[in-house]
């Protein structure tokens, strides 16, 4: 078992003029990645200027592990 080093709480807000990926909208969500941790947002239905306003949580073992932004 890894020692927890802490929590990282991370608010995803909004995005704002997201490209359209679908023929006049999108689907978009967030993903976050740290190490081998994977959380995901919720879809928000043709939107390209989506509001989330959701907290992730990430498990923070090793704090040099960098935080990847996928959307």
């Amino acid at each position: 078992m890894e020692n927890l080093f802490g929590l990282l709480r991370i608010r995803i807000k909004r995005g704002i003029n997201l490209a359209v990926r679908d023929v006049r909208s999108s689907d978009p969500y967030l993903v976050v990645k740290m190490g081998k941790q994977k959380l995901k947002t919720h879809v928000v239905r043709k939107d390209i200027n989506p509001e989330w306003n959701e907290d992730l949580t990430l498990s923070i073992s090793d704090p040099n592990v960098p935080i990847k932004l996928v959307g």
